[in-house]
């Protein structure tokens, strides 16, 4: 199945047909419902609720609470409706009621305001008997409902919904069309093949997936909207399918079968670089090495993440793969998201491969310029003849017009930045290419499986022998006195410091601090001393320079924006200062605060957050300060923010999940996985498989497989 591109079943053409043809959608409102919700009724019917109302929980005017939701029978005695005037915006009208029977006593009050007089008199009649629905609130010890959601009459009481869903809103539409909208849908789902096992349905007392859609929107109880109900549990476990699905149809589209290497015959280029070597690695550094050249040595080819939390040592792993690919003549690439990574990676590989005579080229963008057109297109025309072995750039390393003599091996560095389809693009540069992900954002297991189902997984838990724990200190921004002042000690001691912005210039829509804006302040304090600028708008040979002026003891403060999150590596740098970090996601603060802490030396991070912290704010920070490790962290940030967050935008289409909730379904994710392969094994026809990718086509391994 390896060339499988997904084919939409007619079976389920209904459900992609045009919103359009529904009651009540016309030009301007299809227009903005194209735009929040989506253009089919399938997206209709995945436009989930965010809560569901028991109407009828509390009936009684003697117990009701204020606040809460009341469904009683009550009788009208007055009616107070002021003649109505346009230009009079805020008429109060007043119905008086009384409750019937044991609460003919009690007084409920049911208020308009601004409301066409006309249609209050139509509905409102002394003497009659109603049913009414809405918030109770107590005023000045008289009950009253502003704008009753339902007034009815009993032998019409079945027109009031007895749990009714609530759906995130947005301007111009009300709750009540929204839901004829989803109940206009729910009548055009089609009759589905099943394409659960049996003995799953019968195990887990699965309903239909019809069904699921039906009490998802239409619940008869409470219990039936929570997400362990079997409603949401098999809707979860049918997206998580379909994630599964693709991520096995990606992995054959990438792994092939090869010719396995022979790597002895050559010169031992691995045992020199180990004797090179100023450390020893660790004992799970040996272990993942081993992993990997195991996969390299293998029939297929290899699909194999490396995760580790920063400074464990993942770079100089990637390097003995990168020397071991080479060693039979082929090429290796080191794809990285960001110039500065690039060059970062580019100059310690180098440094380390000089002994060995083995060239190492950079390859940027066009407009990115350290060398002029002609030089870039010496080294592209080196690159398509096979004389550079290990190559090291940005995007530009899948652009079309860069070609391999016999590309072996491809690296990807903090691979959240790129997306399943660069994966297969830079596959796609060879006949046999491995790939080998790495993240410094160590991944929750629930996560990893849903996001990279398609690789195996290496793990890096130790850190290099000498390095210690970073103390880290929350400061309000008031502190920033006292901040400055340790700082000014600690460049006395020789320290170098890092502090971070986190935007480049003020905005009319944030009070955050801008760079240009500390950067000014911190060069009129420190008056004798250098200090330096990075952020991602600035010219590239300023940025060199200001990186280097820094990383040699030049400057002793660089103060940048986020660019410096990932592949920095400066040792010496013993201090992490981070400006509103109560607005940062935990794994991007970690990842920053790893930018120290990469030598023997006592190292700390200071975050100051400027504004009052909301109790969210103050549990995230105080994770921080409470654990330097990365996998603790993943596991909290995942629980704050959710997928899309911990992984970055470009890898969020992976798990864009609608009915998926990770912490509630992960237990599903396992038997996701044997019901995908199921399906690709039993499934010859490609019905169902199709159904099943056609209807969660909301992510980027999906839309890759569509040919999109």
């Amino acid at each position: 199945m390896s060339n499988f591109l997904i084919k939409r079943p007619q079976t389920i053409f209904n459900l992609f047909s045009s919103i359009s043809k529904l009651n009540g959608v016309g030009e301007k409102r299809l227009t903005v419902l194209k735009k929040k919700i989506g253009p089919y009724i399938i997206n209709i019917l995945f436009y989930l609720p965010i809560k569901a109302i028991d109407r009828f929980q509390n009936t009684s005017l003697r117990t009701i609470e204020h606040g809460s939701i009341i469904t009683c029978e009550v009788e009208v005695v007055e009616i107070i409706i002021p003649p109505f005037n346009f230009r009079k915006k805020n008429n109060i009208s007043r119905i008086i009621t009384f409750g019937l029977d044991q609460e003919k006593n009690i007084r409920l009050d049911l208020i308009y305001f601004g409301q066409n007089t006309k249609y209050l008199r139509n509905i409102y009649k002394v003497g009659n008997k109603i049913i009414v629905s809405g918030k109770f609130e107590n005023f000045s010890g008289v009950g009253q409902i502003v704008h009753p959601d339902y007034v009815t009459t009993n032998n019409q009481r079945n027109l009031i919904p007895k749990i009714e869903t609530i759906y995130p809103l947005f301007i111009g539409f009300n709750q009540k069309f929204i839901s004829k909208l989803v109940s206009e849908c729910l009548k055009q789902i089609p009759y589905f093949e099943e394409w659960l096992s049996q003995d799953t349905i019968n195990k887990l007392n699965l309903p239909n997936w019809k069904e699921c859609i039906v009490k998802t929107h239409n619940p008869n109880k409470m219990s039936d909207t929570e997400l362990i109900s079997n409603y949401r549990r098999r809707l979860a476990l049918d997206e998580l399918i379909a994630n599964q699905i693709s991520m096995l149809l990606i992995k054959s589209k990438i792994s092939k079968e090869k010719t396995i290497k022979n790597i002895e015959k050559h010169d031992n280029i691995l045992e020199k670089l180990y004797n090179l070597l100023p450390f020893k690695l660790t004992k799970n550094q040996n272990e993942v090495v081993n992993e990997i050249l195991s996969d390299l040595h293998s029939n297929n080819t290899m699909i194999r993440m490396l995760q580790g939390d920063v400074g464990s040592g993942k770079t100089i792993v990637a390097l003995i793969t990168m020397l071991s690919s080479i060693s039979d003549g082929s090429q290796s690439v080191l794809l990285v998201p960001t110039e500065i990574l690039a060059i970062q990676h580019f100059n310690t590989i180098n440094e380390f491969l000089k002994p060995l005579n083995i060239n190492v080229c950079l390859l940027l963008g066009e407009s990115k310029g350290s060398y002029n057109k002609k030089e870039r297109l010496a080294i592209i025309e080196d690159i398509a003849n096979g004389s550079i072995k290990i190559i090291v750039g940005t995007h530009a390393l899948i652009s079309e017009k860069v070609n391999y003599k016999n590309l072996s091996l491809a690296v990807i560095d903090e691979q959240h930045r790129f997306g399943v389809n660069q994966r297969v693009k830079i596959t796609e540069k060879g006949s046999n290419v491995n790939i080998l992900v790495m993240t410094a954002t160590p991944i929750p297991r629930s996560l990893a499986l849903t996001a990279y189902g398609d690789m195996n997984i290496s793990t890096i838990t130790e850190k290099p022998k000498g390095r210690k724990p970073i103390k880290t200190y929350v400061l309000p921004q008031s502190k920033i006195e006292d901040v400055l002042k340790s700082i000014k000690r600690a460049i006395e001691n020789e320290a170098l410091i890092y502090w971070v912005c986190p935007l480049i210039e003020e905005s009319e829509s944030t009070d955050l601090i801008a760079v240009n804006e500390r950067f000014d302040y911190l060069k009129n304090y420190f008056k004798d001393c250098n200090i330096s600028l990075v952020h991602g708008k600035q010219d590239k040979i300023d940025r060199e320079n200001s990186m280097n002026d820094f990383k040699n003891g030049k400057s002793k403060i660089l103060v940048a924006t986020t660019v410096i999150e990932v592949g920095v590596d400066i040792p010496n740098a013993t201090i992490m200062v981070i400006e509103c970090a109560e607005r940062f996601g935990l794994a991007q603060v970690h990842q920053l605060r790893g930018r120290v802490g990469r030598n023997d030396k006592e190292s700390s991070c200071i975050l100051l957050y400027k504004t009052e912290l909301t109790p969210i704010a103050h549990s995230r920070l105080k994770i921080l300060k409470d654990t330097n490790d990365g996998f603790v962290i993943s596991e909290q940030d995942l629980i704050l923010r959710g997928p899309g967050e911990v992984l970055g935008s470009k890898q969020s289409g992976n798990v864009d999940f609608k009915f998926v909730d990770l912490h509630v379904h992960s237990d599903l994710i396992e038997l996701a996985r044997k019901e995908a392969s199921n399906l690709i094994k039993n499934d010859k026809e490609r019905l169902k498989i199709n159904t099943l990718l056609s209807i969660f086509e909301n992510n980027e391994a999906i839309k890759l497989l569509k040919g999109g």
